[in-house]
């Protein structure tokens, strides 16, 4: 049965919850919420304060919704110094680190080129462990950092292994140990609760997080880098599959050869839709051998012909993709990102009507937009990520033996 210090666990990651989505109320306002009479909410408050994850704001008026009558109360907010979160990204040519605050602000920034491909994971992995590093020494307060996640292009085990990451060419890497045996070399104290996480799946977390109208339907993302990964979002949780593996949307069979097979499977969706394959095919189409991605973009917002067949091409194949994905998932929208996502409002119309022949009769075409998130996305996934950890209910702690319970779970 449940014990006392579970019941407060469960209160005080509710009463985290209603303040970190409603952005601070009053303790009259929060028991009003909960149901819960003051005395007892304000003792939720005290121990929140004590471990100083919420904080008063005397200066802050109160809300619309607040109660008119009685004597004001005070205003309370999660304390953004409460706790730092991390989240790393080892990408195809980069590796970024971002820090966030117990509010979800974003408040330290890492990043730097860094080819993944030609190097071996030995030294991409001490790159990424001492910019991690980097960032925690720059915290004003590092002992309060309570996560780290780190993202990457890969098909991961529960472990934090690295089963398969083709696209940097990686196999059979333990991520996890190798990142805390570098950090705890670092550090004096190296117990920071670690986590691996495919950077699509971070991507999606950053795209939701914040955004409550996602929370009610199904949501697919498509992170389109060199290669393509996928993520899928239902009532604002990741659906993971039965191994943790789902949403491989750059997996799904187009057939043929593709146009770029050098670090993809041929005929796989990604080796039509990747950067690699994209710019392989602008080349063959008459551009620049030496034409990159951002040289394709603006001749494409000049008009140039080249770019714009190559587009199509692009497009014609995304909507391809797009149909599988729709067909089975039924979202009610597809958000698009990473670097080649920008070629999608050139061919716009082209995917939907492709798409739209493609359905049948009265089947609802999913909304498709364009990520507004930069190139740190899944790095601030997955920070995100180590957030939501916390501010989740860990169930196995409310029927836990009557051992105190510490907020942060890991």
């Amino acid at each position: 049965m449940a014990t006392p210090q579970s019941v407060r666990y469960l209160n005080e990651i509710r009463a985290l919850n209603a303040l970190f989505r409603s952005g601070g109320m009053s303790r009259a306002d929060l028991a009003r919420v909960f149901g819960l009479n003051r005395s007892t909410t304000g003792n939720i408050i005290s121990n929140l304060m004590t471990d100083r994850l919420v904080m008063e704001r005397p200066d802050v008026p109160r809300g619309d919704n607040a109660a008119k009558t009685g004597r004001p109360g005070i205003h309370i907010e999660i304390d953004p110094a409460g706790a730092t979160f991390l989240g790393a990204e080892i990408g195809v040519d980069r590796l970024t680190v971002v820090a966030i605050d117990m509010a979800a602000h974003e408040i330290r920034r890492l990043s730097t080129p860094f080819p993944i491909f030609e190097q071996s994971p030995e030294a991409g992995i001490d790159r990424i462990a001492s910019m991690i590093g980097e960032v925690i020494e720059s915290l004003p307060e590092a002992t309060r950092t309570r996560g780290l996640c780190v993202t990457l292009p890969a098909l991961l085990d529960a472990d934090g292994n690295v089963i398969n990451a083709l696209i940097i060419g990686w196999r059979d890497v333990k991520l996890k140990a190798m990142i805390a045996e570098r950090l705890k070399q670092r550090f004096s104290k190296p117990d920071l609760p670690i986590s691996i996480e495919n950077d699509a799946n971070a991507f999606a977390i950053a795209e939701t997080y914040r955004d409550t109208t996602h929370r009610s339907e199904t949501v697919a993302f498509m992170l389109i880098e060199n290669g393509a990964g996928g993520g899928i979002v239902i009532g604002g949780r990741l659906f993971r599959g039965s191994t943790g593996l789902a949403a491989e949307f750059g997996q799904i069979v187009v057939g043929g050869k593709g146009f770029f097979a050098g670090r993809h499977k041929p005929g796989h969706l990604e080796s039509y839709i990747g950067k690699d394959a994209v710019l392989a095919r602008y080349h063959a189409n008459g551009a620049d051998a030496s034409a990159d991605l951002d040289h394709l973009l603006a001749a494409l917002d000049r008009g140039d012909p080249i770019a714009e067949k190559t587009a199509e091409e692009w497009g014609s194949a995304l909507a391809s993709g797009l149909i599988q994905l729709a067909s089975i998932l039924n979202p009610g929208m597809v958000i698009l990102g990473g670097t080649v996502a920008p070629l999608y409002r050139h061919v716009a119309s082209e995917v939907e009507a492709a798409m739209r022949r493609e359905f049948l009769d009265g089947f609802p075409l999913p909304k498709i937009e364009i990520s507004t998130l930069g190139l740190e996305g899944p790095a601030l996934g997955g920070a995100l990520i180590m957030h939501q950890r916390m501010f989740s209910i860990d169930e196995s702690a409310i029927y836990a033996s009557e051992q105190p319970i510490t907020l942060f779970q890991t």
